[in-house]
């Protein structure tokens, strides 16, 4: 669901209303201008990030100038190529996000830098034009060398983006340049993408070039549930009417629960005359009408009424028998038991899923099973575990945190959040975390080790001479 999957693609994961877990896809590149601003001292600018902010800028002479300065006998390709903000951007990252095409011009064509060149995160010059919405600079790298199918960490490449931000004429110049309509990121293809965002242009200029209406990859939400979830009737309309399945379940539920769950009775009517089955159960043996009648939605309960088989166990089968029946002790007795069952059987299949090493599949059915037990902080350690074989830094530490919130007297919690911060590059908290972590469980021979290390690689001092972590707020 590109690239908050900063998700994609694996998306990223997240939670909806309707209690589903997905990749989340709103996680994106920050733009390089903002972070140049942001490292900026309000005293003193370096040379190199005045060499940035002159790309940025567009001053091609200054620009020069602070190159030659930077330059120690290295030749000024070299010197571009190594002047970087935090974030892994060169002076072509920063001048293609502005759409400053005549320095990117300097740059690849006087001095020969590579325009497929990579931040820290992956994305190339051509990425961040395409965020940045720069029409003639995608034109002129995409006609330079540069390449519309190379993908960053998340597998988001700059049609990903187009179609997730809706940009139709940057869309059909990266298609004429050779973008794979059907590449997959962490969020799933360009018409996934686009639907989830509900981009109802986009998506039919992909249904047009024949994109996958059904396509499914990393358990991420099909085009037609994306649509669903971003409330876009149109996009579900075009999704239907290009020959998308109403029946095709999508992470473990049927379109139609999702659309229930939503409250989106005119996409569940578009869905009905298509051929959607409303008798169809979801993990927990519910049907659309009464995930509707569970979130109180009368409209979609009339909807789905009278083309909805009656279920024995409901003594009264309508409207107002439904809405009290799924609301009374009985109703919601029945459907705890069902979840404990649906919690047990995901959480083990989870691990047998850790066991083989597919940590994707491992996530979904962690995810399953936090879906029925929220509370239970031994999932949230084991998915933040996967996430961090994944080398999700933020996923992993969203995981541990909850996992801390729910146990803060479990040293292992407090080790999955140091771990967390480690992948992201931050020692200090990584070491603050292992050391909460001793408070609680101090023999823990896991937490010293990683505590000894955090502080040797941020500080070069030896944890052996008693030093004393401590955070200090500014």
């Amino acid at each position: 669901m590109p690239g908050k999957l900063s998700k994609p693609s694996l998306d990223c994961l997240y939670l909806r209303e309707s209690e589903l877990y997905a990749w989340n896809c709103n996680s994106r590149p920050s733009s390089p201008v903002q972070e140049l601003t942001a490292m900026a001292s309000p005293i003193v600018e370096s040379p190199k990030h005045r060499l940035l902010q002159a790309a940025s800028d567009g001053k091609l002479k200054l620009l020069k100038a602070l190159g030659e300065e930077l330059d120690f006998g290295e030749g000024l390709a070299k010197t571009f190529v190594q002047v970087k903000d935090a974030g892994g951007r060169t002076a072509l990252h920063f001048a293609a996000a502005e759409g400053k095409t005549h320095v990117c011009k300097y740059l690849v064509q006087d001095l020969g830098l590579d325009a497929n060149l990579k931040d820290r995160k992956g994305d190339t010059p051509l990425n961040h034009a395409t965020l940045g919405q720069q029409n003639q600079t995608v034109a002129w790298l995409a006609a330079n060398g540069a390449n519309p199918n190379l993908g960053n960490a998340e597998g988001f490449c700059a049609l990903h983006y187009a179609a997730e931000k809706g940009l139709k004429d940057l869309m059909r110049l990266l298609i004429s340049k050779g973008a794979e309509i059907e590449a997959e990121s962490h969020a799933g293809t360009p018409l996934q993408c686009a639907a989830a965002h509900g981009r109802n242009e986009a998506v039919k200029m992909l249904l047009d070039r024949k994109a996958n209406p059904n396509t499914v990859c990393h358990r991420i939400f099909t085009p037609l549930v994306n649509s669903i979830l971003a409330g876009s009737l149109e996009c579900a309309c075009l999704l239907l009417k290009a020959g998308a399945d109403p029946n095709l379940d999508s992470n473990g539920l049927n379109p139609l629960h999702y659309a229930a769950a939503e409250g989106e009775s005119e996409i569940i009517k578009c869905m009905l005359k298509a051929g959607a089955n409303p008798n169809v159960t979801e993990t927990d043996g519910l049907t659309p009408l009464e995930i509707a009648a569970l979130h109180s939605d009368h409209a979609a309960v009339m909807v789905l009424l009278p083309v909805t088989s009656r279920i024995p166990t409901y003594p009264d089968w309508s409207l107002v028998g439904i809405m009290k029946y799924v609301h009374s002790d009985e109703g919601r007795r029945q459907r705890e038991l069902k979840k404990m069952e649906m919690f047990l059987l995901s959480k083990s299949r989870g691990e047998e899923a850790f066991k083989r090493k597919d940590y994707v599949d491992a996530i979904y059915w962690y995810s399953q099973a936090i879906i029925a037990s929220p509370c239970d902080a031994t999932v949230f350690s084991n998915r933040s575990l996967c996430w961090a074989r994944l080398n999700e830094g933020s996923r992993a530490l969203s995981d541990a945190e909850a996992c801390v919130a729910l146990r803060p007297d479990w040293g292992k919690a407090h080790y999955r959040e140091g771990v967390a911060w480690k992948l992201l590059g931050n020692l200090p908290m990584a070491a603050e975390a292992f050391a909460e972590g001793l408070k609680v469980d101090p023999e823990n021979k896991e937490l010293k080790v990683a505590l000894r290390d955090a502080v040797e690689a941020e500080f070069g001092i030896p944890l052996s001479l008693g030093i004393r972590i401590i955070r200090m707020e500014l």
